[in-house]
């Protein structure tokens, strides 16, 4: 059977192996070529195994493909599926093919940023996301190893501005914060909307602690990192903190009391353990209290099928949004 016979799939995923094989050829040799022997942290993922936990997946191992967590960027999930949200409605329309093009959402995402530019307290937020990563080039060059923030990326975060300048929740849920630059941008959201939303959030913060041996030892990757003398959520603008609640420990304990507490919950955002079970945990319990009109979101949606396994069993369309972030959207009131 030659290449051209090959099935379309099959051969996509020959592609992405040699352009793998090839990338990572031409990085080792201009790391000997300059002398290095620093590991970077994709790397260092490359180097793990390819399930994290059961249906959980390393997107840096050399065999994942993103048909195994039915990853697939920019499509429209679910499309026939029903449903009154608006944003979902304005997303259809901007659809060719069930695809929303990537010029469309530079657009979109440009605007959100110009947007949310003036919004009192965003060059606070911009200053703190300088600092952290001024502090965690610092640590790396001190102690020899990766220091990542652990946030989302600046793409996302004008996405989840969008997504809740859209919405207009009142309350939103989110687990997982480290630095908080997703709250960040959410609570610039929730305060042009208005005065009256609210960010709970839930989080097991890693902090910085240079007595503790384990944060300086040389060659260790530390995947999420606050640096010391800060806590959850500290990008969030301080002018907003009366509308932020933090609590601090494990989703799995705190999560169900607090969906029992509120009433209702417009806008649930997932980014803490990332593990396929605890992620359809997460949903299932948020699904408790979503409104008619509320939407799930999840990051680093390539790790596993979660977002979309729930958004099959409770028949609801979907969006992924550049293979990182998805969105589930409830059906609404009609």
């Amino acid at each position: 059977m030659t290449d051209s016979s090959v099935p379309p799939m099959t051969l996509k995923r020959r592609l992405r192996r040699l352009y793998r094989a090839v990338r990572g050829a031409i990085e080792s040799g201009a790391l000997a070529l300059r002398g290095g022997r620093a590991v970077s942290v994709q790397d260092a993922l490359r180097a793990m195994p390819l399930m994290f936990a059961e249906k959980t997946y390393n997107t840096a191992h050399p065999d994942y493909e993103p048909e195994l967590a039915r990853c697939y960027a920019g499509r429209i999930h679910n499309s026939d599926c029903r449903s009154s949200n608006p944003l979902f409605l304005d997303l259809q329309r901007r659809a060719r093919r069930g695809h929303v093009p990537n010029r469309t959402w530079q657009r979109i995402l440009r605007e959100a940023m110009a947007d949310a530019s003036q919004v009192p307290g965003f060059d606070q937020v911009m200053r703190r996301k300088a600092h952290v990563e001024n502090y965690l080039a610092e640590l790396g060059q001190r102690y020899r190893a990766q220091f990542v923030a652990g946030w989302v990326n600046l793409v996302d975060a004008q996405f989840l501005y969008w997504l809740v300048r859209g919405t207009k929740p009142k309350i939103i849920v989110q687990t997982g914060v480290s630095n908080g630059l997703s709250s960040a941008f959410m609570m610039l959201a929730l305060a042009k909307n208005g005065p009256d939303g609210r960010l709970y959030v839930i989080d097991l913060p890693h902090i910085f602690n240079a007595a503790d041996a384990e944060w300086t030892r040389p060659g260790k990757l530390h995947g999420v990192v606050i640096p010391e003398g800060k806590s959850s959520g500290w990008l969030v603008p301080d002018i907003y903190r009366d509308r932020l609640f933090i609590e601090v420990g494990d989703a799995k304990v705190l999560l169900p009391p607090l969906v029992d507490r509120l009433d209702a919950i417009d806008l649930f955002f997932h980014d803490s353990d990332h593990s396929y079970n605890h992620m359809m945990f997460e949903f299932e319990q948020a699904m408790r209290k979503l409104s008619p009109n509320a939407v799930v979101v999840a990051d680093d949606i390539s790790w596993n099928t979660s977002l979309w396994d729930f958004a099959d069993q409770h028949g609801l369309p979907g969006y992924n949004f550049r293979a990182t972030m998805g969105v589930a959207f409830l059906p609404g009131a009609g």
